[in-house]
């Protein structure tokens, strides 16, 4: 893939995943992963190869299709300036209130969205000023659940969140990945540990790829990302 008039950003990026299989997309800033996840979505085509879905290209789906069988849960939740239920219909306006609860029970936002002033039709404010980053957060992934998709973007969903509220996002992230094809792109190495593929990117292409231990073991790129994070999360020492 290369912006029009520009040169490559992604370079023989070649993998497959499976039904209900988790891959996870690693590396530096920069490095592709969020341009990969963009051509998945047709937000781009590629200049060169192509993107299947079910082993049809994307350029021969209608969009409409294309965006009902992929959901995505962004880093930063996009949140209207409307009532919790209006944005949690964006993705299925016919949605029974039975339907948008249970999917915000799974979500572990039903709770918080109770104690709201006016409950589900609470305003959020501009994009979802009035709730903390983890009530945002959580009801994006209850959108995620009411739409249902088969295909899953989890765009480091839980990279701003403090230890706590990320530990009950991580399980309404579980919920929402069950049985769903999940791509994972991730700046926190402890969120991909489970993944059944991880792909490390460097410079628009793939570096190197495997299970999390079996890339510690191969001691590249993915080990020295881990030794780095695993370095800044230790204490410093005490004299």
């Amino acid at each position: 893939f290369a912006y029009p008039g520009g040169g490559r950003i992604l370079s023989g990026i070649d993998f497959e995943a499976l039904p209900g299989r988790t891959v996870a997309l690693v590396g530096q800033t920069g490095a592709g992963k969020s341009t990969a996840m963009a051509l998945m979505q047709r937000l781009w085509d590629p200049v060169e190869g192509r993107v299947t879905l079910d082993g049809m290209d994307l350029r021969d789906i209608s969009l409409e299709a294309l965006r009902r069988n992929v959901g995505v849960v962004f880093q930063e939740s996009m949140l209207f300036n409307r009532t919790i239920r209006d944005n949690l219909l964006v993705g299925r306006p016919g949605a029974t209130q039975e339907e948008v609860e249970a999917a915000c029970r799974m979500a572990e936002a039903h709770d918080f969205i109770t104690r709201q002033p006016h409950g589900y039709d609470t305003l959020v404010g501009e994009r979802g000023a009035s709730l903390s980053g983890g009530q945002r957060q959580r009801l994006a992934i209850a959108r995620a659940l009411l739409k249902d998709p088969p295909v899953l973007i989890l765009d480091e969903a839980t990279s701003a969140l403090d230890a706590a509220t990320e530990a009950r996002v991580q399980k309404a992230l579980k919920a929402l990945m069950a049985g769903r094809t999940t791509f994972i792109i991730a700046h926190r190495l402890s969120t991909v540990r489970d993944a059944d593929e991880i792909l490390v990117f460097d410079a628009g292409g793939i570096a190197e790829r495997g299970g999390f231990q079996e890339l510690v073991t191969l001691n590249g790129r993915f080990a020295a990302l881990v030794k780095t994070q695993l370095m800044g999360t230790m204490a410093p020492p005490v004299h």
